[in-house]
């Protein structure tokens, strides 16, 4: 024990020194806010450990993975990108000590430790991710800033490339350091000889979708010329539509960043209270130590470490603003590899045929939650989840049954009657010496035992009084009927075929959430494609293919399905356009499309969306209602889940044991009553 108290304060103080050392680096970048890093020092040190990370396999890996997450978002200075990367770094891991060291002081148990440090493993980006979106949310700040100045310089000198330019200059002066460098790759693309290769380039690395926005409307802009609507310039109107696509994300953000606050730490609360609100109950309460020991117990404490960590990712989820939701553009997948692989036997006879009710249900469903996958691969992945629980149920039995032989066989066991209290160590020694006793009779027995064969395996175990005898005969003989009933029933092979139906029918629950929360992301998306055509109807030669291309540049979940559509559009635009419904089971989604048909018959764009540019004013208020629902429901949301562990530990681990134990006890002392 004392080694391990000091290897804790050693690695304590590890902790406490990466943590100033984070600081110190961070403070000297911050102050630094301009293209010159006047930090030499601290870009000295930065460097000089960046280098001597590279050399550690293990955190080399990590340090590449935070620093190609940084390049997004950080000016081409290699000296800056690096002092973030390893300032971030030595954040992550000082965090990660810290709390691992804070946890096995709490807790002293490896199993629960072995837990956390995965859990830890698997969340340790956390730091990062909460830089990266103070980074982009400050970001979008001085997008706003930028395109007000860059309306301001348009009406000075009525060209969107010196307007840009002299946008430039103004935000250096200003010190708005993140947007200042993306002004200027968007300034190369204007003053570049081959602009829409440029352009693409930039698509493929810009920092977030408002950026490609603006980049694509000055090239635009530049490219065809201004259009003066009604007496006011286009371009000036598509700045003021992306503000106020801008504005509404960052009060979102904000909004939902105020609300979930700290809620992370309180979903997490469980894993460090579970061991010592048990060592306290059984403290207070001897007869819980059996509880928490027996099949229940376990049980009762995997649900609750179960709910912990499922709410603690959940809320992550939650509080995540990227929408990457998108994932068949990479290699194959686990259920398609195994499908290649000879699975397709068996995958092929679950698989509805074709055009049946169920088919048609699992077809509309995988397309309203916008997944990667079709029938034969959701079928897949629906058989290898049952397997897989179908064999972690029978690996949990069978492991619960042997720590059940193991308890009988080595526990002590509380007396009949005992009401709670706390043994004092005598007390539980001569229980401890009882148990062996036990154990070395039990040994020798077969489990089928008579009576009389256990009452003289007892005598000859040392037992001579007849009383003590009787009492030890009756305690064995409950312990060899409770081994004997600790087997495989047939029960349990039935309970794992449930857990196989449940993990069977976990992808279609799986795909019936996607399809909620992608109809409030695609209700978004679809107003972010309403904007997108409102910025370009009055454009000079826009036409519809060009429309399609800015929504699938700019779409997360309608992506693959434009996608098709271009690719079919030049063999013929009403065919793709008709495809193109079909593969979207969405109706403001087709409602847009029926629009763009229209356009594609001599009717033109702007004819095609009147009712669009004439509902505008409506269309805000309802975006601005709509984000208040979305704020409203994931604050809703996140506060049940994330109060959720600590209602179960309180509920799973202390109540309902203290109530069963309780229970038990009292009907085991009535029982003593009534013998005299």
């Amino acid at each position: 024990m004392k080694a391990y108290g000091w290897i804790g304060i050693g690695c304590l103080t590890l902790a406490v020194f990466l943590c100033l050392l984070a600081v110190r680096l961070t403070k000297k970048q911050s102050a630094a806010r301009n293209l010159k890093d006047n930090s030499r020092l601290g870009s000295t040190l930065a460097i000089s450990l960046y280098g001597k990370i590279l050399n550690i396999p293990v955190l080399r890996s990590l340090l590449l993975k935070i620093r190609k997450r940084l390049e997004v978002y950080s000016d081409s200075d290699e000296k800056v990108l690096r002092k973030r990367a390893v300032s971030l770094l030595i954040i992550t891991l000082s965090v990660f000590l810290g709390l691992l060291m804070a946890f096995w002081f709490i807790t002293r148990d490896i199993f629960l430790f072995i837990l956390f440090a995965g859990l830890l493993s698997f969340i340790g980006d956390t730091a990062v991710e909460i830089f990266i979106h103070n980074l982009q949310t400050r970001l979008l700040k001085q997008q706003v800033y930028y395109l007000e100045v860059l309306r301001h310089k348009y009406y000075e000198q009525k060209s969107v490339e010196d307007a840009n330019y002299e946008a430039c200059d103004l935000l250096n002066q200003k010190g708005s350091f993140e947007i200042y460098t993306q002004a200027e790759r968007i300034n190369d693309i204007l003053t570049a000889s081959d602009m829409e290769t440029e352009l693409e380039r930039y698509y493929e690395t810009a920092p977030n979708k408002y950026l490609k926005m603006l980049a694509g409307i000055l090239y635009i802009t530049k490219e065809y010329g201004d259009t003066q609507i009604q007496g006011g310039s286009v371009f000036v109107r598509c700045m003021a539509y992306l503000g106020n696509e801008i504005k509404a994300e960052i009060y979102k953000r904000e909004k939902l960043k105020y609300a979930l606050k700290s809620l992370n730490f309180i979903a997490l609360v469980p894993l460090f209270c579970i061991k010592p609100l048990k060592n306290w109950a059984c403290e207070s309460f001897t007869p819980l130590e059996s509880f928490y020991a027996s099949k229940l117990g376990i049980v009762l404490a995997i649900f609750t470490l179960i709910i912990t960590i499922g709410a603690y990712m959940t809320l992550r989820r939650l509080q995540c603003f990227e929408k990457g939701t998108r994932g068949g553009l990479g290699g194959k997948t686990l259920e398609q590899r195994l499908y290649s692989a000879g699975l397709y036997r068996l995958v092929d006879r679950l698989v509805p045929p074709g055009y049946t009710r169920e088919y048609n249900r699992l077809t509309e469903l995988i397309k309203s939650a916008m997944a990667p996958l079709n029938c034969y691969t959701l079928c897949a992945r629906r058989l290898i989840y049952g397997v897989a629980c179908f064999f972690l149920s029978l690996g949990l039995i069978l492991g619960l049954n042997a720590y059940s032989r193991h308890a009988i066989l080595y526990m002590p066991q509380m007396p009949q009657g005992f009401l709670g209290g706390k043994l004092s160590e005598e007390e539980y020694a001569k229980l401890q010496a009882i148990a062996d006793a036990d154990r070395m009779v039990i040994e020798k027995l077969r489990s089928d035992a008579s009576e009389a064969e256990i009452y003289e395996a007892v005598s000859q175990n040392g037992v001579l009084d007849s009383a003590e005898a009787k009492v030890a005969v009756e305690r064995i003989r409950g312990k060899l009927n409770a081994l004997r009933s600790n087997i495989f029933w047939w029960w349990h092979l039935i309970i794992c075929f449930a857990f196989f139906g449940v993990g069977y029918t976990i992808p279609i629950w799986n795909l019936m959430f996607l399809a909620r929360v992608r109809k409030i992301d695609m209700e978004e998306e679809i107003s972010q494609f309403q904007t997108i055509i409102l910025m370009l109807m009055h454009m000079n030669r826009v036409h519809v293919e060009e429309i399609l291309e800015w929504m699938e540049t700019f779409s997360v979940h309608f992506k693959d399905p434009l996608q098709k559509c271009l690719s079919n559009f030049s063999s013929g635009q009403s065919k793709a356009l008709e495809e193109l419904k079909e593969d979207v089971a969405f109706p403001p989604f087709i409602s847009l499309v029926d629009n763009l048909q229209l356009a594609c018959e001599d009717l033109g764009v702007a004819r095609a969306f009147e009712e669009l540019e004439n509902e505008m004013a409506f269309n805000s208020q309802s975006r601005k209602e709509s984000n208040e629902r979305i704020v409203e429901k994931r604050k809703n949301l996140g506060n049940m889940i994330g109060f959720l562990p600590l209602y179960a530990l309180m509920v799973l681990y202390l109540i309902i044991p203290m109530i069963v134990t309780g229970l038990e006890s009292l009907s085991a002392f009535y029982k003593q009553l009534s013998q005299f």
